[in-house]
């Protein structure tokens, strides 16, 4: 019991002393922040015709973990094991990472942060409030697609209830529409889509459809990535069911019809797909993803690791 109001009241503090600095606009007389430049990945996509250069700052899977005595015991018990599971290095936990991120992203500067879903561990009411707070302290524009602990609890998960409940918590940092919403740069749209039950949203293809005939380049954010045959071995060493989507007679997960055509859409010969990003497998992949035109898929290591990805994104 120490132990656990130790924990909790060096989270309180973090948040504290975060919200703070937001408010107050301050900053140290040498801001610097505490991400391990080592533990980003770098990638380079080239998209012909652009007016200029974009920087891409991809954070996926932190797991923000809030312990909250005031919640109900069931929440306080998964919070309490959850928060153990998701220590970082140096035992580092989720929250004091995720506001690193965001120190990190204010100093950097990058045109967009993309967020790849699991970014709360669960949507209870301290998960949120975080959030909230630590999204409203971005000085860039973000985009934030919905992983499946997001809006679940596991005594909940993917149910009626919980998708009443939970999932509209999650809407005001997605335009109010979870299933699909945008962020348009000058020369790029980055668009957001729901898969986070393994399957496309229904309500994302119509408006995909849509979007993809502007034939204005789009990078596509997701957080169950799609099927390439390099992603499904290297995930299959870690995770015991498939957990990409496509390729299910090799182990992956089976596509339903909408999810079968929003592939195909996204793969056809006159897609202006130029890149594909996701999460959700805690581990870092670049792969193609085969199709009428093969489209390079990016996949990000988990941020509550300390893991992040920066994709410049050129025309030369």
């Amino acid at each position: 019991m120490y132990t656990k109001r130790i924990t909790q009241l060096i989270s309180q503090t973090v948040l504290c002393i975060f919200l703070v600095s937001a408010l107050c606009g301050c900053a140290s007389a040498h801001p610097r922040s505490e991400i391990d430049a080592s533990n980003i990945h770098t990638c380079t996509l080239t998209i012909p015709g652009l007016s200029r250069d974009y920087d891409l700052l991809f954070l996926t899977d932190t797991h923000i973990v809030i312990p909250d005595e005031s919640a109900a015991s069931e929440i306080q018990s998964y919070s309490e094991e959850r928060l153990a599971h998701f220590t970082g290095e140096g035992g580092r936990i989720s929250s004091d990472l995720f506001t690193a991120w965001m120190e990190y992203a204010n100093q950097m500067e990058p045109d967009a942060l993309l967020l790849g879903g699991d970014i709360i561990d669960s949507p209870s009411s301290a998960n949120v409030k975080y959030l909230s707070a630590s999204l409203d302290s971005l000085k860039v524009p973000y985009l934030y697609t919905l992983g499946n602990h997001d809006w679940t609890f596991p005594w909940d998960y993917m149910t009626e209830t919980g998708t009443a409940e939970y999932l509209p918590l999650l809407a005001p940092y997605m335009e109010t529409n979870t299933a699909i919403h945008t962020l348009e740069l000058d020369d790029l749209i980055v668009v957001a889509v729901d898969n986070s039950n393994n399957q496309i949203h229904p309500d994302a293809l119509e408006e995909y459809q849509r979007i993809l005939s502007r034939k204005k380049p789009v990078i596509l954010l997701l957080h169950v990535p799609f099927y390439t045959e390099e992603l499904l071995a290297k995930t299959s060493a870690v995770w015991p069911n498939g957990v990409v989507l496509g390729g299910g007679v090799h182990g992956g997960i089976y596509p339903n019809d909408v999810s079968a055509q929003f592939m195909s859409l996204t793969t056809a010969a006159d897609s202006p797909v130029a890149a594909v990003l996701a999460g959700h497998v805690h581990l870092s992949d670049e792969s193609v993803i085969d199709g009428e035109k093969d489209i390079p898929q990016i996949v990000g290591d988990a941020g509550y690791k300390g893991k992040g990805t920066l994709i410049h994104i050129t025309a030369e």
